[in-house]
């Protein structure tokens, strides 16, 4: 009894979320979404099953040179079929990638777009949000509303793919908790399943497709119960997960991660008790590392194998290793030049403190720099003599550092808060590659930034 209840619970809760989207900011009417495949399946994505038009304003697709599309629900999609998929030896068959814009709704040209990633509104297949724009000046609006940061398309597709097998994770832990117990009941209860069974399809947008349009189960099945039959068959039943992801090491330490909150405090006990000589930081890669493992302690199980292994990565990644010195900022802390609060903004985050004792936060060098030289016009008497103390945040480790000192990198295709920006290095090299990457016309000394430099950064 108890049992039924609670399945009968876990389909209420997917219908219900599934069947309410003017909840998530992500969803547009199928009748306003632009599908660009022409297939049967071509309300779906062919990666995940996910329904488009539910997670339209996330859209990716790629438009092959032979004039088809592959239309996808979010980027990591694009960047698992990329990578991973059907579209891994393939690369030369894209004549385009595009991404649906935020402000118009139409498709435009991924690689020109302006992306906020990490804002506040929820994002689709990722724990961090990505989102695009056609326009530099519309993804700056959303920013400042939800947060984030703007960044290109080659870098968001870089985090998407250095964030993928930890959301893979993420994806599996949720669907192993509720959609594949959802979707069995409603396989073994409201299907044919030898004419489920019999479905041949070569990706999960089309097993789904194929289910609904040929009425291989009861009708009146929502999208989110077809989703959770659909993944329940072509994860668990057909074995596709443990297929693409079983022998991937990083995914694998993911999941037991989420799954035993002490997973890597014991990959460390097990370090520091039985193989200490291992020194994370002289591993280059996760393969480098197992290698190192089975080389110096092969007697070790499994399972305390994957979490030494997890731990090692962890202490190997550069960014997790570095412990940042950010600028405190205080909760009611406003720019005097923008008015805008900045801890809202912490890394972009500047400051200074002047000769009397006062002290002032910026969300950005430019506005720094703007009441450096003209104090006057934001309401304080103050020339650029009385600023005693500068500190700016490094673009690369977030750390706070001598704004006197720093190296700012001028006319970059990367936005802060308030548009262009002059962003901060501690290290001439740190700059000097930064420019390289991302389109910098000019890298200069404290001494060297001009007050027409400044304000011509908002012509």
């Amino acid at each position: 009894m108890l049992k039924k209840l609670f399945m009968s619970l876990l389909i209420a809760i997917t219908t219900f979320a599934y069947a309410n989207p003017d909840k998530m900011f992500q969803t547009v009417d199928v009748k306003e979404a632009t599908l660009l495949q022409t297939t049967k399946d071509k309300l779906y994505c062919p990666n995940c099953g996910m329904h488009l038009p539910k997670f339209y304003k996330t859209n990716h697709a790629v438009k092959l040179k032979d004039g088809t599309h592959r239309q996808y629900c979010s980027i990591h999609c694009l960047v698992e079929e990329m990578e991973l998929g059907v579209l891994k030896e393939k690369h030369s068959d894209v004549a385009e990638i595009l991404a649906v814009d935020v402000t118009s709704s139409k498709f435009v040209d991924a690689k020109k777009a302006y992306y906020v990633v990490g804002s506040s509104v929820a994002g689709t297949m990722s724990a961090t949000s990505q989102y695009a724009f056609a326009k530099v000046e519309d993804a700056i609006t959303f920013m400042n509303t939800y947060g984030g940061e703007v960044k290109s398309f080659d870098e968001t597709y870089q985090m998407t793919l250095k964030d993928f097998a930890k959301d893979i994770a993420m994806i599996h832990d949720k669907r192993s908790t509720m959609m594949y117990k959802n979707g069995e009941k409603i396989y073994t209860t409201k299907c044919d399943t030898a004419k489920v069974d019999a479905v041949h399809a070569h990706s999960i947008g089309e097993l789904k497709a194929t289910i609904a349009q040929d009425k291989l189960c009861e009708d009146g099945l929502n999208d989110g119960q077809l989703q959770a039959l659909a993944l329940f068959l072509w994860d668990i039943k057909l074995n596709n997960f443990e297929k693409n992801y079983g022998k991937n090491d990083e995914i694998a330490i993911y999941v037991q991660s989420i799954k035993d909150k002490d997973f890597f405090k014991r990959g460390e006990n097990i370090h520091q008790r039985v193989c200490k000589k291992l020194d994370a930081t002289s591993f280059k890669s996760l393969d480098e590392i197992k290698k190192g493992i089975e080389t110096t302690c092969p007697k070790l199980k499994d399972e305390d194998k994957l979490s030494l292994m997890g731990y090692l990565n962890h202490v190997r990644s550069g960014h997790q290793m570095h412990k940042s010195n950010p600028l405190v900022v205080p909760s009611d802390a406003k720019c005097p030049v923008c008015g805008m609060f900045v801890a809202k903004y912490p890394k972009w985050a500047a400051y200074t403190k002047l000769k009397d004792g006062k002290e002032f936060f910026y969300d950005g060098t430019k506005d720094m720099f703007k009441f450096i030289f003209e104090a006057k016009s934001y309401s304080h008497n103050y020339t650029k003599d009385d600023f005693d103390i500068i500190s700016v945040s490094d673009y690369y480790t977030l750390d706070k550092i001598d704004g006197k000192k720093a190296f700012y990198v001028l006319g970059s295709n990367v936005y802060g808060p308030m548009g262009k920006e002059l962003i901060p290095f501690k290290t001439k090299a740190d700059a000097e590659n930064f420019s390289k990457n991302y389109q910098g016309k000019q890298i200069l000394k404290f001494e060297e930034v001009t007050k027409e430099l400044v304000f011509g950064l908002d012509k």
